[in-house]
């Protein structure tokens, strides 16, 4: 922090010397205003001649529009034979070079001779555009996309710039996005989303109701309506005390055509079920059972699931049910929409109208979902006009729980999902009836491992009771909805100076029902609380948010210098309250409402208003467009804000975090030095910037209370926080080194970004003394640094008249380091040396947060196989290798059958000392592979995904390999120790796991790694003369179709937290599976 406070007022200091020296610039160059007539006339031109062909022909261009770098005062327009002659001033340096049907190019202008051009089908990809970008900027321009999401075509399309990981397979759940790795530990890393210039509340801080579901607030926005992605790497000061996790520009469709111009697109989709581990079948299970059993004291003395001869049980437990048949499915999908755009000199619109409808691979999951928008640009005077916008999205959906519980002592597990793989397969979805005959009336929980009073809740819900009597208006459903608007006038002042103002409101609703039905489901005992035989929740939030972007703008050309600067002033205003209300045993299914009647009633909820304000502006200035320098600076300040913050300045009564950028880019290939005829374009760009991120609670900064339940139905209050007025926001220093290059006659582009960035004052919890009755409260403290690079490489192979071939590969790499935390604990390790830091306990799994190491590790045992006698159990002194109780020091030794863990110190003792980092969750290098392949009206693109060197929790398969309880195993625990001498990596079975076979260990540590082809489409377009009629569009696509990979559980690719903490956990959530599209476009 002393270091940043040293430098930041010297950055200031420095980007005033910079306005003050451009300025001084400017009026040396210029004493007078004069038109651009009159400057043209004055000035010393100089001809420049050339020839445009067709890359593939070689045929000549016509009408193509040769123009100086973005500068239109000097253009020329190639003559019928395809030659041009521009005059142009000693200072401009390079050309810009367009025509419809081909793609740009940018060339230096003074070359020995003279110049050829040759043009690409617009068809490939664009390379360049009229300017000059000195930042790490990417673009993806949507057209004809099947996503339902978002984040599924920024991973199709930007590859490594964002590092996408889907959250799972329900429909419009969306994705985790990071962009160049990791920059914090407790915070979010999710970049910042400006839609439509309107800064956007992801809501990711507040939790659903139904386990495994996130509400993505991003699923409200149709694919279809965004017309580009930009995503920037850097130089995001500007954004202040938002940006430092990067930031997404989304721009949807407007109105670009006076005539009037109407797309319908309508497309069908078939998904199938997901692949799910190899379980037990019942003859199986039924002998593991047994073996259970011996290690339970009990005084029943009838087992009727044991019983092999005919009596009354015999069929209810003599199947060989496959649960995933009733809960899985094959599932269709559906999408429409119909887009409108026109205009005249007046107004130009764009409205569009959409519908998706589909159902998810787990049955009683599916999502619904209406898209309106309506954007206008309106001339209202010569020098004044308007932007007027206005957007209603609603997605309703059918929810069941998805994944697993954290903690499965804390309700019965309801999941339909991981139901279907733990239910005993002898048992049947439907009852027999007296006569043995299979009925149509749903079985009820089972109750067949209820033996005594330790195994009281070995009893699964049926997951289709969960099905057919969770269902109904008020039971298990969600609606979501936001309303939109904005208008943005602008007025041209003249001279170069323009002004503007954004007003934006936004309302975001959602009403969110839970019903868990009491009919096939068991009555649980919840330890503290009591039974529960159903239980009803209601969540219900609100958020309205007012925002308000003013600023001036001015823009000057003057010989060698140009210059273009904008300041304003950025407000925003959030007002979020939510209700929370829970209460069991309703007393039948039939009354789904909360009421305080009955028991273990709950209430919860917020109301918190978050307001943020910043003074910001930005320079940006180029000379001879070879040489160009922008710095910004952002003054922030935000209510999540302590009042006695150590950053920033004072000022009003509040603390401002002030963020200043400076980037600077040198075309090299406009310079008279640069002669080859390899390198076509070549750019360097390099910067530093700071920026911020508050993406922290509300109340962080202060003492709040909270509800508390005791005595069954008495409420109360307790301290949930203690104020800490020093809290800030965590500031990223991002140093930026980038190069952009075109080679082999426009054929091939490679572009590249290595970057170190480094967070200071990390969001962290620090301990409190136990007399306060809290463990935690927030603080900043932390640092952590984190390098890496990026690179994307796209070539044009083959471009004849008939076939052409794009190809494109993108890698992206990071390494994160903690390099300070302001508490934590000393851990002494044989082999990771002293650590200092935390660790949280997550999922069974335990996070190391170390200083030295990188963000989110696994700390565990490390495991060596299975003892298959008892002499292979290591022995000191006669005393055996020993597990030990780490509440009540009691030891306990190994035997034949149990895991061999390491004793990483040699005490004879295998306890928490022993742990050591047993994994990484972050990858050693992602990306993707492109391929676009064409022939005539024919396209055939793929896309494939991949990921190396990050490593996965499988906590599904923690719980479905244990050995220790009565859910179903995979076929893997068939190889399970037996008897003394079995060689095998499988330990015995045993209730209860009393070694400990079952920790936290590398046993359930994975190679997450992986290779996918996520996306191919082949598309054809129709050729059609009649005048009403523009063009149709028919594709065929399929979706994850292969995936090759090591990993055991059902998708490589999961993420149900936003927080660093919780990647590589894999709870069990529904897996991506192939899906097959069929849809048409028409254009009228």
């Amino acid at each position: 922090m002393k270091t940043l406070k040293n430098i930041q007022p010297r950055f200031v200091a420095f980007l005033t010397f910079l306005a003050l020296f451009i300025g001084t610039s400017m009026v040396n160059a210029q004493t007078s205003e004069k038109t651009a007539a009159d400057q043209q006339a004055t000035v010393q031109l100089e001809e420049i001649t050339g020839t445009i062909i067709d890359a593939v022909t070689k045929e000549v261009l016509a009408g193509v529009r040769v123009e100086a770098l973005n500068n239109n005062r000097y253009t020329a327009m190639t003559k019928p034979d395809g030659t041009f002659s521009i005059k142009i001033p000693a200072y401009v340096a390079s050309l810009y070079v367009s025509t419809p049907g081909y793609e740009s190019v940018i060339i230096r202008a003074r070359q020995n001779k003279s110049i050829e051009i040759a043009l690409y089908d617009e068809k490939f990809s664009t390379f360049v555009e009229n300017g000059f970008e000195v930042t790490g900027k990417s673009e993806a321009v949507i057209d004809m996309s099947k996503a339902t999401t978002l984040e599924s075509e920024l991973q199709r399309k930007l590859g490594a710039d964002i590092r996408t990981i889907m959250r799972s397979g329900t429909i419009g759940i969306g994705g985790l996005m990071m962009m160049q790795g990791i920059n914090t530990i407790n915070s979010s890393a999710q970049p910042l989303i400006v839609l439509n210039g309107v800064i956007q509340d992801l809501q990711d801080s507040y939790s659903a109701i139904h386990e495994g579901f996130y509400n993505n607030t991003l699923a409200a926005i149709d694919v279809n309506d965004i017309e580009k992605i930009t995503v920037l790497k850097n130089g995001t000061s500007i954004y202040g005390s938002k940006g430092a996790n990067g930031v997404i520009l989304i721009d949807t469709k407007r109105g670009h055509s006076m005539a009037t111009r109407i797309d319908a697109q309508a497309y069908g989709s078939y998904t199938m079920a997901p692949r799910l581990p190899q379980m037990m079948n019942a003859e199986q299970y039924r002998i593991y059972a047994n073996e259970l059993m011996g290690n339970i004291t009990t005084d029943k003395t009838r087992f009727p699931f044991l019983w092999d001869h005919d009596n009354y049980y015999y069929n209810k437990y003599h199947n060989d049910t496959n649960w995933s048949d009733y809960v899985y499915q094959n599932a269709w999908a559906q999408n429409y929409r119909v887009n409108v755009q026109g205009g005249d000199e007046q107004a130009m619109y764009n409205f569009s109208l959409g519908f998706a409808d589909g159902a998810s691979t787990i049955k009683s999951n599916d999502f619904n979902r209406l898209n309106i928008r309506f954007n206008t640009d309106i001339n209202l005077s010569k020098i004044m006009k308007t932007r007027f916008d206005i957007s209603y999205s609603r997605i309703v959906r059918d929810l069941r729980d998805d994944g697993i519980q954290q903690d499965l002592t804390a309700g019965p597990m309801v999941s339909p999902g991981f139901l279907a793989l733990i239910k005993s397969p002898f048992l049947h979805p439907y009852r027999y009836n007296n006569s043995g005959v299979l009925t149509g009336a749903l079985e009820g929980a089972d109750d067949f491992a209820k033996f005594n009073t330790s195994t009281i809740n070995n009893s699964y819900a049926n997951p289709l009771s969960i099905f057919e009597y969770g269902a109904g208006n008020n039971k298990n459903n969600q609606e979501y909805t936001v309303f939109d608007v904005t208008i943005a006038p602008e007025i041209n002042i003249g001279n170069g100076w323009k002004a503007s103002t954004l007003f934006n409101y936004t309302l975001h609703r959602t009403n969110e029902k839970y019903f868990r039905p009491m009919t096939g489901t068991p009555n649980f005992l919840i330890v503290g609380t009591g039974y529960t035989q159903n239980e009803v929740r209601s969540f219900f939030s609100k958020e309205e948010a007012i925002y308000n972007d003013t600023r001036i703008s001015w823009d000057k050309k003057a010989g060698n210098h140009n210059i273009s600067a904008f300041g304003g002033f950025r407000f925003s205003n959030f007002a979020y309250d939510s209700n929370f209300m829970s209460s069991h045993n309703t007393g039948n299914d039939k009354l789904p409402d909360v009421s305080s009647n009955y028991d273990y009633a709950t209430t919860d909820g917020e109301d918190n208003v978050w307001r943020n304000m910043s003074y910001y502006a930005n320079v940006d200035y180029n000379y001879h467009n070879k040489y160009y320098l922008q710095g910004s600076l952002a003054a922030e300040t935000s209510s999540r804000f302590g009042r006695e913050t150590e950053g920033g300045i004072k000022v009003a009564g509040v603390c401002w975090g002030l963020f200043p950028s400076l980037q600077a880019g040198w075309l090299v290939s406009s310079e008279p030095f640069f002669n080859t005829n390899i390198i076509n374009y070549l750019k360097l760009r390099a910067g530093i910037d700071w920026s911020g991120n508050d993406n922290i609670s509300n109340n962080a900064a202060f003492s709040y209370f909270s509800n508390v339940q005791y005595s069954d139905k008495l409420m109360g209050i307790k301290m949930s926080n203690i104020e800490n007025q020093a809290i800030q926001w965590e500031t990223t220093r991002r140093l930026n080194v980038g190069f952009d290059i075109q080679a082999i006659n426009n054929r091939l582009r490679i572009s590249g970004d290595i970057f170190h960035n480094t967070t200071n004052n990390l969001l962290t919890l620090k301990q409190l003394s136990y007399l306060t009755g809290l463990e935690y409260y927030w603080c900043n403290g932390g640092a952590l640094n984190n390098t890496g690079a990026t690179v994307n490489v796209t070539g044009r192979a083959i471009n004849t008249k008939n076939w052409k071939w794009e190809v494109g590969v993108n890698m992206g790499t990071y390494k994160n380091q903690i390099t300070k935390l302001p508490d934590g604990t000393t851990f002494n390790s044989e082999k990771d040396g002293e650590l200092y830091g935390y660790t949280t306990d997550i999922y069974n799994a335990t996070i190391l947060s170390a200083v030295g190491q990188s963000a989110g590790v696994f700390y565990g045992y490390e495991t060596d196989g299975v003892y298959a006698t008892a002499e292979d159990v290591p022995t000191v002194n006669g005393e055996p290798l020993s597990t030990q109780d780490e509440n009540t020091g009691i030891k306990t030794p190994f035997a034949a059958g149990d895991v061999k863990f390491i004793d990483q110190n040699g005490d004879n003792t295998i306890n928490s000392k022993d742990r050591v980092i047993i994994g990484n969750p972050n990858p050693d290098i992602y990306g993707s592979f492109t391929s676009n392949l064409m022939y005539k009206n024919f396209t055939l693109s793929a896309t494939l995904n991949y990921s190396y060197g990050n490593d996965i929790y499988n906590y599904q398969r923690s719980l479905l390999e244990s050995g220790s309880s009565f859910c179903n195993q995979t076929t893997a625990v068939a190889n399970r120790w037996k008897t003394e001498g079995d060689v095998t990596d499988m330990p015995r079975a045993y209730y209860g796991d009393p070694k400990g076979n079952n920790r936290f260990s590398d046993r359930w540590i994975e190679d997450g790694s992986y290779i996918r082809l996520s996306d191919i489409t082949l598309s054809y377009k129709v050729p059609v003369s009649a005048s009403w009629l523009q063009g149709i569009t028919v594709w065929c696509a399929g979706t994850n179709l292969v995936t090759l990979t090591n990993y055991l559980g059902s998708d490589p690719e999961f993420s149900f937290s936003n927080n660093v903490l919780y990647q590589g956990i894999d709870n069990g959530l529904l897996g991506h599976s192939r899906s097959f599209q069929l849809g048409v476009k028409i254009n009228l």
